[in-house]
């Protein structure tokens, strides 16, 4: 990449902006790309309150508006999981790439199907119930509206690092790694209620691959 400045970044899944203002913030060119018009309206709120320069544009993380070869580095967070084909995405982050290009996608371990881990998010959302019925009930639409299609996202319930970095290095990236954020997940529990530090124990990690 052309040093750590400057750079032309893309921030695929961005949500309200979240990684695309900090981006923004460091002086780089940035495009925020959300396949939820409702979220790219709330990232441009955001980016307005805090006068930052950012293109949100309406697209698929698996069918990218771009041209080939357009982008110096990638990102993304808590996007992977959501993929019907992730294979297919990585394909198209590569592809909108430069040469040398980088793509760090931030995730963790949502769903994890281990037992002790299904018997957390049950504690979880049990103490949510009784002390907070309005997170619950946030809790109880996301399960209906996911419920019916998890079959059909492969990282649903397998978001750990072993297995995004198999995937980067399958779609030909080089210099793959992964490393977990534990100073990330120390701030969140510091500012997220007990049920959320409960269900979410593994730390969040970060999945770095360059492109050749």
């Amino acid at each position: 990449m052309n040093g750590n400045r400057g750079l032309n970044v893309l921030d695929v899944g961005t949500g309200p902006g979240f990684l695309a203002l900090i981006f923004a913030e460091m002086d780089h060119q940035v495009t925020g790309v959300d396949i939820s018009k409702c979220m790219l309206d709330k990232a441009k709120e955001n980016a307005r309150a805090r006068d930052l320069e950012v293109s949100f544009c309406h697209g698929d993380a698996e069918a990218l508006p771009f041209d080939d070869e357009s982008f110096d580095l990638l990102v993304n967070r808590y996007l992977l999981w959501t993929l019907p084909d992730p294979q297919m995405a990585i394909d198209e982050w590569v592809r909108v790439l430069k040469p040398n290009g980088m793509i760090l996608a931030i995730d963790g371990a949502w769903f994890d199907p281990a037992l002790a881990m299904r018997l957390r998010r049950g504690l979880s959302k049990a103490i949510t119930l009784i002390t907070d019925r309005r997170r619950h009930l946030f809790y109880s639409v996301f399960g209906q509206y996911y419920k019916p299609i998890r079959s059909e996202l492969p990282l649903y319930g397998d978001t750990k690092p072993h297995r995004v970095r198999a995937l980067l290095e399958d779609r030909g990236l080089s210099n793959v790694s992964t490393v977990y954020l534990k100073e990330v997940q120390e701030f969140q529990n510091l500012h997220n209620p007990l049920p959320y530090r409960i269900a979410h124990k593994d730390p969040l990690f970060l999945a770095m691959g360059e492109k050749y």
